[in-house]
């Protein structure tokens, strides 16, 4: 969460752009899966041999992680993941991620909601 929070502090990791791996939809914040997980992995490679160790590729041991410090809404049906659909000026398509329970956790005032994005 400290890796998020400064990352888009330092704009190192961009929000509501059509490569962002980090959204804001409908009042908190979507963390596009598995994008920002690699994404972190790669910035710390050290995590390769902790996954190694439990026979997993290095984004999905963060991506375990993550789920681990239970920051994130889940669906109704218990499912971690949601669904949104981009819905762009050329093309549309599906991105799937998590929502934070707390937008505060990144943010001291949330940004708009990104507008090419709707929740499925």
């Amino acid at each position: 969460m400290v890796w998020l929070r400064e990352g888009i502090q330092l704009r190192k990791l961009i929000i509501n752009d059509a490569k962002a791996l980090v959204h804001t939809v409908s009042d908190t914040v979507y963390l596009v899966s598995p994008g920002v997980f690699q994404r972190y992995a790669q910035e710390y490679p050290q995590v390769g041999a902790l996954a190694k160790q439990e026979k997993q590729q290095d984004w999905q041991w963060v991506q375990k992680r993550f789920e681990k410090l239970r920051q994130h809404r889940k669906q109704p049906n218990g499912l971690n993941i949601w669904t949104c659909d981009v819905l762009g000026p050329r093309k549309s398509r599906r991105l799937h991620g998590y929502l934070l329970g707390d937008p505060s956790l990144l943010f001291t005032e949330l940004p708009p909601s990104n507008p090419y994005l709707n929740l499925v």
